[in-house]
């Protein structure tokens, strides 16, 4: 990637080559035996020299006015441990999740918005863990999106026992945490129905999270469905989750108002990191500012001869 750290002072440029065209003498014009400047690139004995100093001069200065614009080139770099945001999404993958009261289903309903969140979160690490009955990390925070879309689009219950165990789901979201060294730590929590699996209370594992990660980590909760659906889903518990956390519960009773809490959670927690991602430049002004110079003292020496003959 190349990049000009001044570039404004490019616009000299310009302004060089039409103070040069002004000060060229026209054709038909009388040579004059006279001293008129150092930027006179018609004077003396240019013609019998075959560059003419002036040419010298402005190419020195157009050098140097490229030099004070600063040229870098760069290249992308991934963030350091610290940087950023980590974050798990924690995916319910019961077979409660196959309703069709989202369209086409409440799984890919849940799949699809997800993978928007992740696209528009480049620079952060994500993790995905699925649970039903019991949970399974599939990958953790990671910068690999492409990996993790892949994981995110296929899961499914798959060889997992039919149920829902939300705090088991929890805590091995929470335990993928453990390695994070970034200040800002957020768990996603997706679920459509009650706590009938499992023999971790959801609440107990709230509250650890709380007393081991203080404010460094939060869980919002989401809960999915639709009025009159025969699943019904623990609201109160994800709200307990989310306040024990510092965080929020979401009512997603769309797939449109699920995609409108990933937009909520993405302005909670904005990346700190630029979306373009970060990158390394190198400066390159130094031998375009020894060059420019070295043409305007070479310049300035042969006017300066010239003068000189002329004198003579």
């Amino acid at each position: 990637m190349i990049r000009f750290e001044f570039w404004p002072a490019l616009l000299l440029v310009p302004v060089l080559a039409v103070i040069a065209h002004l000060l060229r003498p026209s054709r038909g014009s009388r040579r004059s035996q006279t001293y008129t400047g150092p930027f006179d690139v018609q004077q003396g004995t240019s013609e019998s020299a075959g560059v003419p100093p002036g040419l010298l001069l402005w190419s020195g200065l157009v050098l140097m006015s490229v030099a004070l614009a600063r040229p870098q080139s760069g290249f992308e770099r991934l963030p350091d441990a610290g940087e950023g945001v980590d974050i798990i999404i924690t995916l319910d993958v019961s077979t409660s999740m196959l309703e069709q009261d989202y369209s086409p289903s409440r799984l890919q309903a849940a799949r699809d918005a997800a993978l928007r969140f992740v696209e528009g979160r480049p620079t952060d690490r994500i993790g995905l863990v699925v649970y039903a009955a019991e949970p399974l990390a599939l990958c953790p925070p990671t910068l690999d999106h492409a990996t993790l879309e892949r994981f995110i689009s296929k899961a499914s219950l798959g060889n997992l026992k039919d149920g829902t165990a939300i705090g088991a789901g929890l805590a091995v979201a929470a335990r993928g945490l453990d390695y994070s060294q970034t200040a800002r730590r957020v768990i996603i929590l997706l679920s459509d129905g009650m706590e009938n699996a499992g023999i971790v209370n959801p609440i107990d594992v709230a509250r650890a999270i709380r007393t081991l990660h203080g404010d460094s980590l939060r869980v919002y909760t989401v809960a999915i469905g639709t009025e009159g659906s025969e699943y019904g889903v623990d609201v109160a518990t994800l709200s307990q989750i989310a306040e024990l956390t510092g965080g929020r519960l979401f009512d997603a009773g769309s797939p449109q108002e699920l995609s409108s809490v990933y937009s909520a959670i993405d302005s909670l927690e904005a990346s700190t990191l630029p979306p373009e991602g970060l990158f390394v430049y190198k400066d390159h002004y130094f031998w375009f500012l020894i060059i420019g110079l070295a043409l305007v003292l070479g310049g300035g020496a042969l006017q300066w001869g010239a003068m000189k003959v002329a004198g003579d």
